[in-house]
């Protein structure tokens, strides 16, 4: 069972689903949960099979945030449960927004996150249009340390949510423990038989920019596609002599957003060597094939097809 805390203005209590009446006030309402992963609840019940389903997460921890011990819950707070890494979550009734509880409520539970349950790190995922959640992240210390797509089951469009992160030793404000070395990200490297070839088509056929060709003539080359700098698609291309054969020993997975069929077009249109068009696959992604004229199969997919 979750801890009581208790903060200078709050109590947060184990939530129950007899908090069900008062966060159906929090969950019912449009502007409250337009950031959320779920529609407004149009019910009481809705509100009570959600917690149900809530505290039934192996590992999750979940309060209900009150403003005295007899108060009726005003928000819920909690540690996700079965992540990858830790994850904090959190939402306010709106009459209650503006005076500093989420952050209060979230100091008692980062305490207990690192202090108690020994964890050591926690993450927050933000809505980049969630201006007021981010302020949150950044009054408790939090840092941005990526992004991803993120589309809702209810939602057209993807979203791109903004990952914080903090470190225990960052909340203590203590030394940085000795490390291994860190990892970033892996950039697939294609074998070739003519780099400037293949850069070009990458560049005329799938879009991608020439990010740099080396060697005269080029031996080494890296395309990319994408908006922002640390948030693309990259692929390094290497000669290799013209014998034997390119036999690729996988395909490339490339994530993309949600127009995947406007994508798919515009590939066809330009002659891309079709491998499969777009299928929604049982494990929820929508995905299409292509080949390179070096053998390279690269899939493309998005979530919720």
């Amino acid at each position: 069972m979750s801890p009581q805390l208790r903060t200078e203005r709050l109590v947060l209590r184990p939530l129950t689903l007899d908090d069900a009446p008062a966060l159906h006030l929090v969950y019912g309402d449009a502007a409250t949960m337009r950031f959320m992963p779920n529609l407004p609840h149009v019910s009481v019940e809705e509100t009570r099979q959600h917690l149900a389903q809530a505290l039934g997460v192996p590992g999750a921890i979940h309060w209900a945030i009150c403003l005295g011990d007899d108060g009726d819950a005003i928000g819920h707070l909690n540690y996700l449960g079965q992540t990858v890494l830790p994850g904090l979550g959190y939402i306010l009734r709106r009459d209650q927004w503006n005076q500093g509880y989420v952050t209060e409520a979230c100091r008692a539970a980062l305490d207990y996150g690192f202090d108690q349950m020994n964890l050591d790190r926690v993450e927050l995922w933000i809505d980049e249009s969630n201006l007021a959640s981010q302020r949150v992240a950044q009054k408790l210390g939090f840092r941005v340390k990526g992004t991803l797509p993120l589309r809702y089951g209810h939602q057209t469009m993807h979203k791109i949510m903004q990952v914080h992160g903090m470190w225990r030793h960052e909340w203590h404000n203590t030394e940085a423990p000795r490390t291994g070395v860190d990892f970033f990200s892996a950039q697939p490297v294609l074998l070739v038989h003519d780099v400037r070839e293949s850069a070009h088509w990458f560049r005329d056929k799938l879009g991608f920019r020439i990010d740099f060709l080396y060697g005269a003539p080029p031996r080494h080359a890296a395309v990319s596609r994408g908006d922002w700098t640390g948030r693309m698609v990259t692929f390094q291309l290497a000669l290799i002599p013209p014998a034997p054969a390119i036999t690729p020993a996988g395909y490339i997975y490339v994530m993309v957003g949600t127009n995947i069929d406007q994508l798919f077009d515009q590939y066809q249109s330009a002659g891309v060597d079709i491998v499969a068009e777009p299928v929604s696959q049982p494990w929820g992604m929508r995905e299409f094939t292509i080949r390179d004229p070096n053998g390279h199969e690269l899939r493309f997919g998005t979530q919720g097809g």
